[in-house]
């Protein structure tokens, strides 16, 4: 077409980035691609395009800014009808881990290890913390995170 000028597709490196893919327009705009930095490395596809999609695999290194559903304030369910016995096996202070004595059959069981969370406050009669290695009573909730306890006695 007269007046109209085509761009120019100028390779600017060596493939995707700084493999042996051979030239590629994209590699200024890709960080390193798949080449010599790799998926995620400072500079690589995940954590390079120049600064990076931060909060994905690379620089951000898991810092990322999506967070998931956690914490004591979440919208629960009961699941149990009887006390449930376990024993603490984590406190970080403000909450916990339990593992129940017997497992508990539920799609969501396994998914802190089979561990049930816990906040201190579901701890009754006067608990502010839990020991680690003492044994609980509690009754089973299903929330956006997973299973936890409430209405916690200590033994």
């Amino acid at each position: 077409m007269a007046g109209v000028q085509q761009p120019q597709m100028k390779p600017e490196g060596k493939g995707w980035g700084g493999s042996s893919w051979g030239g590629s327009p994209w590699a200024g705009n890709w960080g390193k691609g798949w080449g010599s930095k790799g998926w995620g490395s400072k500079g690589g596809f995940f954590g390079g395009l120049k600064g990076g999609m931060k909060g994905s695999w690379g620089k951000d290194k898991g810092k990322s800014k999506m967070k998931w559903p956690s914490g004591p304030n979440l919208s629960r369910a009961r699941i149990s009808t009887e006390p449930v016995t376990g024993e603490v096996v984590e406190w970080k202070g403000k909450y916990g881990w339990i593992r129940p004595t017997v497992p508990v059959e539920h799609p969501m069981a396994e998914k802190h290890k089979g561990n049930i969370y816990v906040s201190m406050s579901d701890l009754q009669g006067g608990l502010e913390a839990l020991t680690v290695g003492s044994l609980c009573q509690f009754h089973l909730f299903q929330d956006a995170s997973g299973l936890g306890a409430e209405e916690v006695i200590g033994s």
